[in-house]
Order: C-alpha cells, then sequence, then structure tokens
C-alpha cells in the first residue's frame, strides 16, 4: 500500500527535560524518513545537553540522566541540524503521537528561542498525530481489541494490541519506530480514501 498525500514522511519523537510543553527542553530528538510505502529511508537520532534541570520523574520514564548527556552537543546545534536534515529530505509531513499537543508545540518554541527559521513545527502545517488521526476511530470502531483500552491511549498499550514489538518503549527512537507501524497498519483501514496499491 502507498501513501497518497505525501512523498517524505518524518516520524518524530523526544524525550524531554519534564512533561509541560512550554517549560521543557528536548534531551533527545529521533526521527525516521519514511517514503509513501513506509520503507525508512533514513533516521535521526541524537541525544542532547541541556541547561534545563531535568526533572527525575522524567529520568524515571525515559532513563536519561544528566550525566548521560556530558559529552553530547547543546541543544540549538542538534536542532538547527536536525531542521535541515527534514530540509534535506523535503519531507511534507510531521508524523508524531501525541505530538501535536507536545512535540511539534514545544519544538516551535525552542527554534523561537534559537532563531531558528523553519515551517515544519509551526501549528497548522505539516502535522500529523496518529492518536487523532487513526486511534480513536480505530477504538471506536474496535478494530484489533482496541475497544478494550477504554479511556487508555498510550503508544505502548495500542502497539500490543496491534502486535507491534514494544522492546525498548521511552527511547525517542523506539517510539517513532511504533508510531510508523501504527500509522501504517491502522491509517489504510481509517482512511482507505489515503492509499493506493
Amino acid at each position: 500500500m502507498r501513501y497518497k498525500k505525501s512523498n517524505y514522511i518524518c516520524v518524530l519523537d523526544t524525550e524531554t527535560t519534564n512533561v509541560y510543553w512550554n517549560t521543557c527542553a528536548p534531551i533527545q530528538i529521533a526521527a525516521e524518513i519514511c517514503d509513501a510505502e513506509g520503507k525508512i529511508v533514513d533516521t535521526f537520532n541524537e541525544r542532547i545537553k541541556t541547561t534545563h534541570k531535568i526533572d527525575p520523574g522524567a529520568s524515571e520514564v525515559h532513563g536519561i540522566y544528566a550525566e548521560d548527556l556530558v559529552n553530547c552537543r547543546k541543544e540549538s546545534e542538534v536542532i538547527y541540524d536536525f531542521c535541515a536534515w527534514m530540509q534535506n529530505w523535503n519531507c511534507d509531513m510531521i508524523l508524531t503521537y501525541n505530538g501535536e499537543t507536545f512535540d511539534r508545540p514545544m519544538l516551535n518554541l525552542r527554534c523561537q528561542l534559537f532563531k531558528i527559521d523553519t515551517p515544519y513545527f509551526d501549528k497548522d502545517k505539516y502535522g500529523v498525530d496518529v492518536y487523532a488521526r487513526d486511534v480513536k476511530d480505530a477504538k471506536k470502531q474496535d478494530l484489533f481489541g482496541l475497544k478494550s483500552l477504554g479511556r487508555k491511549w498510550k503508544l505502548t498499550l495500542v502497539a500490543e494490541k496491534l502486535g507491534i514489538s514494544t522492546e525498548h518503549a521511552h527511547d525517542a527512537l523506539a517510539d517513532v519506530d511504533m508510531t510508523r507501524q501504527v500509522f501504517y497498519k491502522l491509517d489504510p483501514l481509517i482512511h482507505p480514501e489515503d492509499w493506493e496499491e
């Protein structure tokens, strides 16, 4: 199956210093560039030295601590290179899981802070959220038994229902790969008009 609405999709996830998009900073940015058939053509994955304090609760989830970042590059350099990498691939869609309310606005704020001129995190451009686009409807239709999750919506729970590996969950790159697989498994069923053989 081929997704008709995009040539190169950037599947994105971040790990951050806390859980509030408007006060946190990224400490890991990971992404896969996929073609319309879901084949991975390139990968970006880098941890970031931050000047922010990392909330202990956040470290418990993603397993990243300040001492792990000592030899990493600074945030402005990594974000600049990440944006250039997406531009180099001429990405026309950014796919996230719950990223329209967290990852993209957070990165937009960080780009503004560092005066990095990029359209990729603008509110009304590029972004597609797999949870909002596919998982909500899949739960209503009880595809793959997703209705049994009730109000639970975490990526790992959805991935397990779809038979997708959750190994290394909460590492940004592992979460990116789960997001990609969830999209390519659910979206042709929820939005068949956007796909072709």
